[in-house]
């Protein structure tokens, strides 16, 4: 696979760059939510994605989350595998001595698409197979059925299990 593939089903979760300089995609969460006083949730954000080897994601929280909202992401920058099938999860934590109410599409991470190395025999290096200096084309799709069905037309080892599943 050459592209980087986005599936959701509604259009308004998809993510978005801002400006046209800016580095990341904003993330909306799926659904209204509320988290207490020092707990960590787990929010929906209603995609998911296919990429191509030696590429990944990083979710970094955006700026406003701690400042505005209260929240932070309870595991600092999250790291999306390429065989990640699964729906994208935000861990928050609220740190304020209230309960955070949150309402959908608010947009509360980013993410970042990157090329990644591997170490092999003590030498790192770039997956070169499909590899270009160019970056991978982004397909948007807003399809229901798909979105359901999403790990059985994109399959992978990994699949769709997620945080903390690596390794079972």
């Amino acid at each position: 696979m050459s592209k980087i593939l986005i599936c959701t089903y509604e259009e308004a979760l998809l993510p978005f760059q801002g400006t046209p300089g800016a580095a990341c995609r904003d993330l909306s969460c799926s659904q209204d939510f509320e988290v207490k006083s020092s707990e960590i949730a787990k929010i929906w954000t209603g995609i998911k994605t296919a990429l191509p080897h030696g590429r990944a994601v990083r979710m970094y929280a955006r700026s406003s989350l701690p400042s505005k909202i209260g929240l932070m992401l309870a595991n600092g920058v999250a790291v999306i595998d390429s065989d990640y099938r699964g729906e994208y999860l935000l861990q928050l934590y609220n740190f304020t001595a209230q309960t955070v109410k949150i309402q959908k599409w608010t947009r509360l991470a980013q993410i970042e698409f990157f090329p990644h190395l591997y170490i092999k025999e003590g030498k790192s290096y770039f997956w070169t197979e499909n590899f270009s200096k160019e970056p991978p084309e982004l397909q948007w799709i807003v399809d229901a059925n798909l979105y359901n069905d999403f790990a059985n037309h994109y399959p992978s080892q990994r699949g769709e299990w997620g945080i903390g599943s690596t390794g079972k």
